[in-house]
């Protein structure tokens, strides 16, 4: 008993160095689109007789493919999948299987093998590989508050900008002259291990406790994905046009430009990728309470799609407008990405059913989208349709934006809590400050609570729910809710629901305007 005691209680390497550095699992994701731009670009496999981009986008296509459909399969297998991604033998088999894959890649080059059918099993591989990967990082941003994920997210970002330069500024020496870099192959081969190695690294004490209450807390939903709200749905569709119109005036870019314009592509974009996330990193520190992910993807949708529209009529799909709309893809991708993240977190449903069709329907749309490019646009060009396509494109991305799923819709995928609401430690109200607390208004004799009261029982809240809608007036979070309450947070978060449904308000904004409108009816 004693021995099993020790050894249930002995930490690793692992446990300790997680221990020190929290944050390091979430590095994952930066190691995974590092890998991902690398492989995706060309700029490490890439032979010098290549003279345009029709083996990048094959392999593109292949790999991008693969992952989306071990994507697009995690919802409908979840319980396999979720011992997958809590199984770390299984994560690092993932990640050996994706770097024997790049492996493959690198051997079917011109002056390797020259094996095609090689490369095509590698492609096919990497993204099986890579789609595991990044399942699983899903499920380590689900897991956290939607400060934590913005923040980490942000700084997967820097990692991105840091391992590529690093790669890049070290093909120093080449095994066979015109063929891949020594740097850039360990780069492909080894990046999906480290990746694999990160995000199955055991968290601390603390933070697995939390994690198998938050696994839990959504047992009760894994069954399907009968539990996500319908406008989920259309939120995916939004995203599948949108990486549909994209990618495919990315694949079209890629196969009119030579390599060395590719890579110079690449690098812009690592340059405005630095300030991006300098801007979300500083963001998710001071002021995310007042992020408006809303507006910021209706107003990224219109410049996409005016972009779209005036790219053929300037000729310029492989010029400065094609990268614009290159950065302007990879700032969706991240919002995105976070926003899977805080919708996992907010609804308690697990990642294979989040993640899974949020992210498969991503990379589905990619994969179609530089299909399109590759393969379709060159013909319609040819025939003159391609205007046509662009503005079809754009409209699409624009109904997409203002009716499929509007900003309306947006604040609806948070309901009945508007977006971040439940899970920020406190968000006061504008001009609320903790001094209001001996003003008139909190008085429970004075116009302001007797307000309350009234809208409480015209809404039939119970008692238990009055006293939350009451503070909830008052701008105190959950947190200070619970506290004051003595209840649990979860408990205060449960009642706060209960309120938002019964009031039929989906922001509280709405739930103080509502009782400013009973107010007035009073005086």
């Amino acid at each position: 008993m004693t021995k099993r005691t020790a050894r249930s209680t002995k930490h690793s390497f692992f446990d300790d160095l997680v221990t020190l550095w929290p944050g390091l699992p979430y590095l994952g994701l930066g190691v995974w689109l590092a890998w991902a731009l690398l492989a995706y670009s060309g700029a490490v496999w890439l032979s010098d007789v290549e003279m345009d981009g029709t083996n990048l986008a094959t392999m593109f296509l292949i790999s991008t493919g693969a992952c989306a459909v071990v994507l697009l399969l995690a919802p409908f297998f979840h319980r396999p999948y979720e011992f997958i991604l809590q199984s770390r033998a299984c994560l690092l088999g993932a990640g050996i299987f994706a770097a024997l894959g790049a492996l493959c890649i690198i051997l079917s080059g011109p002056y390797y093998t020259a094996i095609v059918p090689l490369f095509w099993i590698g492609d096919t591989v990497t993204g099986i590989g890579t789609g595991f990967l990044a399942l699983k990082c899903g499920q380590l941003y689900g897991e956290l508050t939607p400060q934590k994920a913005l923040l980490y997210a942000s700084l997967s970002q820097i990692t991105v900008v840091i391992l590529y330069f690093f790669v890049i500024g070290n093909e120093v020496y080449f095994p066979i002259v015109g063929g891949p870099s020594l740097g850039g192959i360990l780069a492909l081969v080894g990046l999906p291990v480290v990746l694999a190695l990160l995000v199955s690294l055991k968290p601390t004490k603390a933070a697995a406790e939390g994690n198998a209450d938050a696994r839990a807390a959504r047992m009760g939903s894994q069954h399907n994905s009968r539990a996500l709200p319908p406008v989920y749905w259309k939120f995916l569709f939004a995203i599948l046009v949108f990486t549909i119109a994209t990618s495919t005036i990315n694949g079209l870019s890629i196969s009119l430009s030579p390599p060395s314009s590719i890579l110079n592509d690449s690098n812009t974009l690592m340059l405005l990728r630095v300030i991006v996330s300098v801007v979300f990193f500083f963001l998710a520190i001071r002021a995310i309470r007042h992020i408006d992910f809303g507006k910021l993807y209706l107003l990224i949708m219109v410049l996409i799609a005016v972009a779209v529209v005036v790219m053929p009529l300037l000729d310029l799909v492989s010029g400065p407008l094609g990268t614009l709309i290159a950065f302007f893809s990879k700032v969706f991708d991240f919002i995105t990405w976070c926003l899977f993240a805080f919708i996992m977190y907010q609804k308690k449903l697990p990642a294979p059913i989040i993640f899974g069709f949020g992210r498969g329907v991503f990379m589905a749309g990619t994969t179609l989208g530089w299909f399109l490019g590759v393969r379709i646009m060159p013909l319609l060009m040819a025939q003159g349709w391609d205007t046509f396509v662009y503005v079809v494109f754009a409209l699409l991305i624009l109904v997409s934006a203002t009716l499929i799923f509007s900003e309306k819709d947006f604040a609806r995928l948070f309901s009945p809590i508007s977006e971040l609401e439940l899970i920020l430690d406190e968000i006061p109200l504008e001009g609320s400050t903790e001094k209001d607390e001996g003003e008139d208004q909190r008085n429970p004799n004075r116009p302001y609570l007797t307000a309350c009261k009234q809208v409480a029982a015209e809404a039939r809240l119970s008692a238990r729910e009055q006293d939350v809608f009451e503070q909830l007036a008052l701008g105190r979070g959950s947190e200070n809710i619970a506290k004051r309450l003595s209840i649990s947070l979860n408990t205060a978060r449960t009642h706060t629901h209960n309120v938002y449904a019964k009031l039929d308000v989906h922001s509280r904004q709405e739930l103080i305007e509502l009782v400013e409108s009973k107010r007035a009816e009073i005086d």
